[in-house]
């Protein structure tokens, strides 16, 4: 009797000994997986004592890995009732509804647990999940739970402001010292007063006069697209991912203007801002080692990307893509409607230009993509920043190729010649995990592509392994994500054992491990074939060791005098230096010593204060914000489908542009898709010519297409339905236009639309209305350009007669 008066603790909850021996009991079978057993330990112990919440839900985990899911659902609903709504509860609860396939109930109980607990996310991460496959979750109580978030300010200094604060809080200061010191002296006391008190208007008419900024400063909005779909499949930056990180940080702290964050958001097609708070702790959860609270942080910015209103630019805001968007088909249209909108200047970071000018280096489609951005981005942007002087002069060389003259005046190169040290911690358990604490060993941190030169580095290790032999010469080791057309890399590594010995591959490894291997490290390599600027290389001189590095584009600005530089071409000229810095250890020394005394890289804040000051300087300058209706060729087709080209050729150009308004999908292979409703065509004319239009309609999938067509707002003057599939050539008469027109506005309408996910097995998720492949154009007069047209319609070869068709006389770009 007197032991079962006894009590113990089970979760923090006082128990009785009889309860608490279930209990363990319960745990034990559990620990062994022996489901049945943990379930009648715990349902015994339930019966001595039913308000014990947390053994309800083991109960419930029990039940549900027996499969028994209606028993685990009625224990998590007790856990509920006597947990007085238990976050927990509610999260397994959708675990439950979610393997019965009962997603809104699911969801339901996930929103549920989130709203008890915001602090444990791991219900944001399964709402996001439920997001991401198509779930239909009521936005306004997703609202709810993010609230917080969406209410948090835009970084918005106010230099002005905090100065006129300043000198007011010291004016006030003095002023009670004074009224503490000279008691009924009332003149000075009045004098400091009034001091203060105008001090204290001016801050007042300082921030009323510009509440956003204080200042006249312009709005720094940072796109960052790119981080966010990198920080999906990769946690840890590298590259230009630490570039725009270090930027954008460097930027909200410094104070000097405007700045905010967001990200275009591809199947929306809008920006959504992300809140500084939420920015701010993704950047420096992706360098920490919780994956729990990162993961949660995550999903709740892909939660807020989902059901966030869309930014609202400031007029006159610069919009600087640090990254790349390349990748998204649609951003031109609405880099277009936010000029028109609000006279937005657009700012691209270029890295490179290495798809264009070296596209053997890299991937198919990263090629096609990326050549059309690059058709696009001369049209588009108003400024450039870029890396290097190499970049500079790539950028403008590859925009005189296409006809497009780039003024250096917009182009500004901020070095990233920044300090990209990290503390060094002293515990080394990844050396010693790889036997690199006592071992010698060069450095050669780069994602692994072919464009690095990897296979040049595995022959010069070859013959150094036979010169030398394996004691005499150092370990390889090689940091970095896998990157594209890798193959031949692994397939030598694997082919040569005593190279492979001599070898590490590591990756995803973290900031504070990076330091450790360059801190040990010899010295470092990069033998790449082309680059934009060359991370690397500044890193390794952070660091203090010396870099042997290929001769080429950027790479001299990069290494500068502490480098020293080989032919990439060349093994042997790669073995020499690579033996010189290994053996004579002198010469290793003193280029050591001069990286310690002469180099001195540049903070962030630099950086970031460079680039804010290039667009203050940009600000004052007149130059057109709007964009200008591009001009049709008379007597050619302009087809409005994605880029499949593998290379460029002069006065290349995207049928895209003609594309007016929101509701429009991005390019596929064909043309485009209009969204519900249909889309809008705008198209530069000259003056008092009529015209001949023939647009090339493209029919739903499986359903038929109702369409009409009007001219500037004017009346429908061509109307048909289209099959499903159809694709149909329509003709349209465009009056002149007056002296003062200078474009057409052409509405394809539709009240016909399809669901894509039926016809391509869920994979794609848009709804579309009718497709538009492209339109061929001619004076209405010109019957022999019509007849030309007919000819090649008639024989379908109408892409003959494309405006952007490479031409004959082809010269390829050197």
């Amino acid at each position: 009797m007197i032991s079962t008066l006894k009590l113990r603790k089970s979760a923090g909850v006082r128990v009785s000994l009889p309860v608490h021996r279930l209990i363990a009991q319960a745990n034990r079978a559990r620990t062994e997986q022996n489901w049945r057993m943990a379930a009648e330990c715990y349902e015994a112990a339930l019966e001595r004592d039913d308000q014990l919440t947390h053994v309800w839900i083991q109960l419930g985990h029990a039940r549900k890995e027996q499969g028994d899911l209606g028993a685990a659902h009625s224990a998590y609903l007790r856990a509920v009732e006597t947990g007085d709504g238990d976050s927990d509860a509610y999260l397994h609860l959708g675990h439950v509804a979610k393997l019965r396939g009962n997603i809104p109930g699911a969801a339901r109980h996930y929103i549920e647990s989130a709203r008890r607990a915001p602090a444990n996310l791991d219900s944001i991460v399964e709402i996001q999940t439920l997001l991401a496959r198509g779930a239909d979750i009521d936005m306004e109580t997703l609202l709810s739970l993010v609230d917080e978030e969406l209410h948090q300010p835009a970084s918005r200094p106010a230099p002005l402001v905090s100065q006129a604060a300043l000198k007011a809080e010291v004016a006030m200061s003095e002023l009670l010292a004074a009224l503490g010191r000279d008691g009924g002296e009332t003149a000075s006391v009045m004098e400091q007063t009034t001091e203060a008190a105008a001090f204290i208007k001016t801050l007042a008419q300082t921030w009323n006069d510009n509440p956003q900024t204080g200042q006249s400063q312009p709005a720094l909005i940072f796109d960052v697209s790119d981080l966010l779909t990198y920080f999906k499949k990769v946690r840890s930056p590298t590259g230009i991912q630490r570039v725009q990180i270090e930027t954008i940080v460097s930027a909200m702290h410094a104070g000097t203007t405007s700045v905010q964050v967001c990200c275009f958001v591809e199947h929306r097609d809008e920006w959504v801002e992300i809140p500084a708070t939420l920015f701010l702790r993704l950047c420096k959860l992706s360098l920490d080692d919780d994956a729990g609270e990162w993961n949660g942080e995550l999903a709740k910015a892909f939660v807020l990307l989902n059901i966030a209103d869309s930014i609202q630019f400031p007029d006159g805001a610069f919009l600087i893509n640090l990254g790349t968007s390349w990748w998204l088909q649609n951003y031109f249209l609405f880099i277009r409607r936010a000029k028109q909108m609000h006279g937005i200047r657009y700012v691209p970071f270029v890295h490179d230009m290495i798809p264009v000018l070296r596209g053997e280096f890299c991937p198919k489609v990263l090629t096609q993509d990326f050549i059309s951005w690059a058709i696009g981005v001369f049209e588009h942007a108003d400024y450039f920043f870029v890396n290097s002087e190499a970049t500079k002069s790539d950028l403008i060389k590859v925009g005189e190729y296409l006809g497009r003259s780039v003024d250096p005046s917009t182009v500004s190169v901020v070095r990233l010649d920044a300090d990209y040290r990290k503390p060094v911690k002293r515990d080394r358990p990844l050396l010693r995990k790889w036997g690199l604490q006592e071992a010698k060993f060069v450095l050669f941190v780069s994602t692994i592509e072919p464009r690095k030169n990897h296979l040049r580095v595995f022959d010069a290790w070859i013959s150094l392994l036979r010169r030398h032999g394996p004691k005499k010469t150092p370990m390889l080791v090689c940091v970095g994500h896998p990157g594209w057309l890798n193959d031949a890399i692994h397939e030598q590594l694997n082919a040569h054992e005593s190279l492979r010995n001599h070898i590490r591959m590591l990756s995803q490894i973290s900031d504070a491990e990076l330091a450790q291997l360059y801190e040990k490290c010899m010295f470092t390599i990069y033998p790449s074939h082309y680059e934009g600027w060359g991370l690397p290389v500044t890193e390794s001189l952070c660091y203090g060791k010396v870099p042997l590095i290929s001769d080429v584009s950027s790479l001299p600005e990069a290494g500068g005098p502490f480098a020293v530089y080989f032919d990439p071409d060349s093994t042997n000229e790669f073995v020499e230096g690579l033996e010189r810095l290994m053996f004579d250890a002198g010469f290793r020394r003193e280029r050591e010593q001069k990286i310690r005394t002469e180099f001195q890289p540049r903070s962030w804040a630099d950086i970031a204060e460079q680039m804010a000051g290039d667009v203050i300087a940009w600000k004052g300058e007149a130059r057109a914000m709007y964009p200008v209706v591009p001009r049709a060729k008379l007597g050619s087709y302009h087809p409005f489908g994605r880029n499949l080209e593998m290379r460029v050729w002069p006065a290349m150009r995207s049928g895209e542009v003609y594309r007016a308004g929101t509701n429009w999908w991005g390019p596929d292979n064909w043309g485009c898709w209009a969204k519900p409703g249909g889309g809008r065509l705008e198209i530069g004319l000259p003056s008092g010519t009529a015209v001949r239009l023939y647009l090339r309609l493209h029919g739903l999938p499986s359903t038929p297409c109702p369409f009409s067509i009007a001219v500037d707002g004017e009346a429908p003057v061509a109307h048909g339905t289209l099959g499903p599939s159809e694709l149909k050539w329509v003709p349209v008469d465009v009056p002149a236009r007056a002296e003062f027109l200078s474009s057409t506005k052409i509405e394809i309408s539709s009240d016909a639309c399809e669901d894509l996910r039926g016809v391509t097995d869920d994979s794609d998720p848009r709804v579309v209305s009718i497709g538009v492949a492209g339109f061929f154009i001619c004076e209405e007069e010109d019957f022999v350009a019509r007849s030309a047209f007919l000819e090649a319609a008639a024989l379908g070869n109408v892409d003959d007669l494309a405006f952007n068709r490479e031409p004959s006389n082809y010269i390829p770009l050197s």
